[in-house]
């Protein structure tokens, strides 16, 4: 218990909990009284590291090769900048969004600078470069909140259907290394998941994938369903069993499982702030086809604030299924499961 104490007590903020309470107050008042309310910053952010990713995973839209804006990367200087702008209310940092992180050669640099802010940092990755003993033991070392490992097959096989580029063998030493390295540290940040998207052909390992996680020391394995971009081979993709899928076919065609209402508790408390300093809505505007304003000449207050926030959200609330992006979203739908 001291050791999670020691690790989170410095992230403690006043000011931020306070600002977290009202944006959240804002959102429930807003929702209860059917009128647009909106008092508070963001305290949940995504800032994407890179854009390009050593993987070619076949739903992703980097994979694909269907991203339609530019992909880069962003500069140590350039993070500072925008980390400094939000930092007096930013409370939780997404350290990715599309690409891999980790190929940031800042990236550590990043995470530990978030920290000296008070702010709580979250990575993905696809685990290649924790191959590199160095890296591993640098990144336990650090202080990153949580990391997720996406691994999706528990065989090589498996593995390299989705995660194609990758090799598992190289993975799993990674992750052990990293287990490892956070063991003799004896320290309990960053807390590791181990991930698996449920596919058609990965389906009958779940079980391995949880018996992997405890040989791997990691401290949760978590299932999660697919999110599909290419619908006309989508039956390659999702799991048999309708459980596990996050659609249901209607008419002939996909759609999302349950129904949900217009309102989207992600625009009130977070946002998205790509490598190139956009600024979006959320992390399921991937093409930034949604932009709502640019760092380049303009703080984030002046973008939260103005005209272009406000017609997004008004939109989203009266008319979220005609917007494509939310046609894909899950916000609201208990789909996912472990």
């Amino acid at each position: 218990m001291k050791s999670y104490i020691s690790f989170l007590k410095p992230l403690w903020d006043w000011g931020k909990f306070k600002n977290a309470s009202l944006i959240l107050s804002s959102y429930f008042f807003s929702r209860l009284t059917r009128k647009y309310f909106v008092r508070g910053m963001p305290y949940t952010f995504i800032i994407e590291p890179s854009a390009i990713c050593n993987l070619r995973c076949p739903q992703c839209p980097v994979g694909l090769e269907i991203l339609s804006r530019p992909q880069g990367t962003m500069t140590f200087d350039e993070y500072r900048k925008v980390l400094n702008g939000i930092a007096g209310y930013a409370w939780v940092l997404l350290l990715y969004f599309q690409g891999e992180s980790l190929l940031n050669p800042s990236i550590l640099d990043m995470v530990d600078y978030a920290y000296e802010k008070k702010i709580f940092t979250v990575i993905s990755t696809n685990c290649t470069r924790l191959a590199d003993p160095h890296f591993a033991h640098d990144l336990a070392a650090s202080n990153l909140g949580r990391l997720i490992l996406s691994v999706d097959g528990a065989t090589e096989k498996t593995y390299r259907m989705y995660r194609q580029g990758g090799q598992l063998h190289q993975v799993l030493k990674g992750i052990h290394q990293l287990t490892d390295a956070r063991r003799a540290l004896d320290k309990k940040f960053p807390r590791i998941d181990l991930q698996c998207i449920v596919m058609r052909h990965n389906e009958h390992e779940m079980e391995d994938i949880r018996i992997l996680g405890k040989e791997l020391g990691v401290d949760r394995v978590l299932f999660k369903s697919p999110q599909v971009y290419d619908f006309e081979n989508a039956d390659h993709t999702l799991p048999a069993n309708p459980k596990f899928r996050r659609y249901r076919m209607i008419n002939g065609d996909y759609r999302l499982k349950g129904t949900f209402s217009g309102y989207c508790k992600k625009i009130w408390y977070g946002s998205v702030i790509t490598w190139d300093r956009k600024v979006l809505p959320c992390c399921f505007d991937k093409n930034a086809d949604y932009q709502l304003g640019s760092l380049d000449g303009s703080s984030f207050e002046a973008i939260w604030n103005g005209e272009r926030y406000r017609r997004f959200r008004t939109s989203v609330v009266n008319h979220r299924d005609t917007i494509d992006m939310c046609k894909n979203c899950t916000e609201g739908l208990n789909i996912f499961f472990r």
